[in-house]
């Protein structure tokens, strides 16, 4: 480089290449950052296929790319992760292509879990105590969604990748954008703003809450414990479709449908109509077979009814019925009069029963009856006292008498 230090020399002004090998040379000159140690947070964690894992290594105060190549990756002890707090060794290195200073990781150790991820498990163990969690509170979407609220920033993909595909899969549904920050210092009351919004309209079946993948520092405001009360008070159920698949926010628990995807989130919530057609057309053939099954089994059981003996030839059934009906009257009148001889011979044994028993029977035989003064029967001797009145009843006659005792 003796030429392109003379020439530095001479005039006084570097290209770009010149530039990045002197900042290359003095991060090479410099002993600390050869050889250093650094403690910080993990963000933004994304292992590749080829082994190389790519990560952000941040405090609250600054960040630096970092890289940890397969190599050494395969030494590690645990698997990194968003939230980390660790300790890296390596070197700094600047990459002029790109422009870029990247702490190169040869060593990582890991150190705890980082301020933001203790604060959201914190949350999260707060409101799950409140039962913001609880799957009983969560509310089932409509099968078939007539107005559908969407909530994300106008400038993203999201809001067209929803739209697209809500249109495509059920088009007869209503789309109503309310547009909101989903990133920054502004998100969290521009998110509570369109909630409030999406409740008071009163007509919405659901509303998706989306955003597109990014680091733990962009998706944070989905983490806002104010956000997760909102969504949990909105009367229209809420779709939270933040992130990518492994991306979760303290949203994804509150809402009551969690989507890994906006477009997931587009497809969970409207059916498709090409299958719901599908269906009709299945349920119309079924129905139409049922029909004509049972009209089939109708027209059969009329047919077999026809056929009967007792409607081609109704006459031999009712000569049938005359025989059998006269038969009966018969066997009436001949158990009938029966049943008179029957009751006839015990009548006339009950009044030969009746006339045995009759005192005139008696009395015809030469027999008497006595009567005291009151009516009453005398049978015995020991029933009659001097002096006293008799009446005697004799078959053609009767007499009073006066009672004398013997000699």
């Amino acid at each position: 480089m003796d030429e392109l230090s003379l020439e530095i020399e001479n005039d006084g002004i570097l290209s770009v290449g010149e530039l990045a090998w002197q900042i290359g040379r003095v991060l090479e000159a410099d002993p600390i950052l050869c050889d250093v140690a650094v403690r910080g947070e993990i963000s933004n964690f994304k292992p590749y296929s080829s082994g190389h894992l790519y990560f952000t290594l941040k405090d609250g105060e600054a960040q630096i790319r970092c890289c940890l190549w397969k190599t050494y990756a395969l030494r590690l002890n645990f698997r990194p992760a968003d939230g980390d707090r660790v300790v890296a060794t390596g070197r700094i290195e600047f990459f002029p292509k790109r422009g870029e200073v990247s702490f190169i990781i040869n060593q990582l150790r890991f150190d705890g879990q980082g301020a933001l991820f203790e604060a959201f498990e914190r949350l999260k163990l707060q409101l799950a105590a409140e039962g913001l969690f609880d799957e009983a509170r969560k509310r089932p979407l409509p099968e078939f969604p007539r107005r559908i609220g969407l909530i994300t920033s106008p400038s993203g993909a999201v809001a067209h990748d929803v739209v697209t595909i809500l249109r495509r899969r059920w088009p007869v549904a209503t789309i109503v954008f309310i547009p909101s920050a989903v990133q920054g210092f502004s998100a969290v009351p521009d998110l509570i703003r369109a909630l409030s919004w999406a409740g008071a309209l009163g007509d919405l079946d659901g509303v998706i809450i989306g955003r597109g993948g990014g680091s733990a520092e962009d998706l944070w405001c989905f983490n806002d414990e104010d956000l997760a009360r909102a969504a949990a008070r909105c009367p229209v159920p809420v779709i939270s479709a933040v992130g990518h698949e492994t991306d979760y926010t303290i949203l994804d628990f509150v809402a009551d449908l969690r989507a890994p995807t906006p477009s997931a989130a587009a497809e969970l919530v409207a059916p498709d109509v090409r299958e719901v057609a599908a269906e009709l057309r299945h349920a119309r053939r079924r129905l139409f077979n049922a029909v004509a099954g049972e009209a089939r089994l109708a027209r059969a059981r009329l047919d077999a009814a026809r056929r009967r003996r007792v409607l081609t030839h109704p006459h031999e059934r009712l000569t049938a019925l005359r025989g059998r009906i006269g038969d009966l009257r018969t066997r009436v009148r001949d158990a009938a009069r029966r049943r008179v001889k029957i009751e006839r011979q015990s009548l006339a044994a009950l009044r030969g029963q009746l006339r045995a028993l009759d005192p005139q029977r008696t009395l015809e035989r030469g027999f008497a009856v006595i009567h005291d003064e009151r009516g009453a029967l005398v049978t015995s001797a020991e029933q009659v006292r001097s002096g006293q009145r008799l009446r005697i009843l004799w078959r053609d006659g009767a007499a009073t008498v006066l009672v004398i005792p013997d000699g």
